[in-house]
């Protein structure tokens, strides 16, 4: 019976002050008390404040929360709670704690200690969290962290809208990824997509590499990134760089769009261009538009630039092919050239240029059919002219010394050409001096020869097979008769500076195709 009484006047005491304030404030929406074991009003707790304990319940709109005890300040609509915190949003969104504040008429929560707010699969944990449901933000200022499936990020400041389900982190904010680690200063977090924004200076830190950039997009559970400032991506031997960058981190398939960056460190080789793309599982790369390749050679870089460039590579080997197609022209100090295409073998330094290719070497014009050229310890040592090959050097004004064969190899010293062997219908026209004055015209032919360079200047030549040959006063022999059939003097095609080799000019005549048996000189010339 006395239990009987005492709940009726516990029910009593809670009817009284639960309806009394909502009629005195017109507009708010009361706090109401649903359970409790135990209820006191005392003058000593303060006017029309209530000390509750045991199995407490609170209801405000869609909110109900749980405690062990609690102090409810009916005149102000808020509630002190203590121990076991337990608040239920719309039946969805859980939040734990040991203190709760909970303030009515500015529907805020402010909850402490051993913090946890439950969305779903989303988990946000910290020591001091306030939850507006007006403007539906839970935010910590002290240190918290949020746990999304295979992701968790941590941060000094955090905010998450659970409602929208997005997060904000801001100052040394880390996510842990079992394949990565992501730090940065600022990031937004979309929990549903599993989406990372990057808004500031954001490292991605893997096994396979580091990522950088200050603002795009990370899909964490795709693995695929979209970075579009100051971005780069560096792996052991390889880095790619751009102004945008969309990068699939399963496929290793990275494209950049606009100021593209690939640094090759194992080959000393670099690939720029304003659109192209690298994957570093398959090691293929490609860039165009004004696609540029530099190459390291000692202290000189090679500068080439071409419609489009390709590295891919050879199967079973740990080496590339890099391929240079149309409108190709290279630049370095000691060295310029062009042709329609090129192949770059780093099984053996060799490069390749295919289709009327034209080099110049100091004061040497070459040009063949094919031309390759053959590097050791990254220097430049031998060059091979094949089919139709054809060196020109000019003497004096108007003068030239020419050396004509089927093949023709060059050997190179400190980048300076030193000899030439002609393989297979040889000639030339050398302008012989005597005390830097020119003596004569040299003709001369053999199947094989030898023609000795030094300070850049011919010094001498060795006649090896059937030699045969003329020398001739300069007078006697008119402009046409001191050129080799097929000459070309091609110095205004040749690229000056590293800048030269964008710019498009017409394409210089083909070198003609000559058969061999009409090498031989005209004897009937004086």
């Amino acid at each position: 019976m006395k239990g009987l009484i005492r709940f009726i006047l516990l029910l009593a005491i809670m009817l009284w002050f639960g309806a009394a304030p909502a009629q005195q404030n017109q507009g708010r929406t009361a706090v109401h008390i649903e359970h409790a074991n135990y209820m006191e009003g005392a003058a000593r707790f303060g006017k029309n404040v209530q000390a509750l304990f045991g199995n407490v319940s609170f209801r405000h709109h869609q909110t109900l929360m749980h405690c062990d005890s609690a102090f409810f300040y009916r005149e102000s609509n808020r509630v002190h709670a203590y121990g076991s915190i337990h608040v239920i949003q719309n039946d969805t969104i859980h939040l734990y704690g040991d203190t709760l504040y909970y303030y009515g008429d500015q529907d805020k929560a402010m909850v402490r200690n051993n913090v946890r707010l439950v969305n779903k699969n989303v988990v946000l944990t910290t020591n001091f969290l306030d939850y507006d449901r007006k403007t539906d933000v839970a935010y910590y200022f002290n240190g918290g962290e949020i746990v999304s499936d295979n992701n968790r990020l941590v941060s000094n400041w955090g905010y998450y809208y659970p409602r929208s389900e997005e997060a904000h982190f801001r100052r040394d904010v880390v996510v842990t990824n079992p394949d990565y680690k992501m730090y940065s200063d600022t990031l937004l977090y979309y929990t549903i997509p599993e989406i990372v924004k990057i808004v500031g200076p954001t490292t991605i830190i893997s096994e396979r590499n580091e990522i950088y950039s200050e603002a795009g997009y990370y899909d964490t559970k795709n693995d695929i990134a979209q970075l579009e400032r100051n971005s780069s991506i560096v792996g052991e031997e390889q880095s790619l760089k751009g102004d945008t960058i969309y990068y699939d981190r399963k496929s290793g398939f990275g494209e950049v769009f606009s100021n593209m960056f690939l640094l090759d460190s194992a080959n000393h080789v670099i690939i720029t261009g304003n659109y192209g793309y690298y994957n570093e599982l398959t090691k293929r790369a490609l860039a165009t538009k004004r696609a540029v390749l530099m190459q390291v050679h000692q202290n000189d870089t090679l500068f080439l630039h071409a419609d489009t460039l390709r590295a891919d590579p050879i199967e079973d080997t740990e080496y590339q092919l890099v391929r240079a197609y149309h409108n190709v022209k290279f630049y370095r100090p000691d060295m310029q050239g062009r042709c329609d295409s090129m192949v770059y073998d780093l099984r053996d330094s060799i490069n390749t240029f295919y289709k009327d290719p034209i080099l110049w070497a100091n004061l040497n014009q070459m040009s063949a059919g094919t031309i390759k050229l053959h590097t050791r310890n990254n220097a430049l040592y031998k060059a091979e002219l094949i089919d139709n090959a054809f060196v020109v050097a000019p003497e004096d004004t108007g003068s030239y010394n020419q050396i004509k064969g089927r093949h023709m190899t060059g050997y190179i010293s400190n980048n300076e050409l030193r000899r030439i062997d002609v393989e297979g219908n040889g000639q030339t026209i050398y302008y012989p001096k005597d005390n830097d004055e020119i003596i004569g015209i040299n003709r001369a032919e053999s199947s094989n020869l030898s023609i000795l360079l030094e300070n850049q200047k011919v010094s001498g030549i060795i006649l090896r097979t059937q030699p045969s040959g003329n020398m001739n006063p300069p007078y006697l022999l008119d402009a046409e008769a001191r050129k080799l059939q097929g000459f070309r003097w091609l110095e205004e095609y040749r690229p000056k500076t590293k800048e030269d080799i964008f710019i498009r000019t017409k394409d210089p005549e083909p070198i003609q195709q000559v058969s061999y048996s009409d090498f031989h000189f005209d004897r009937s010339l004086p």
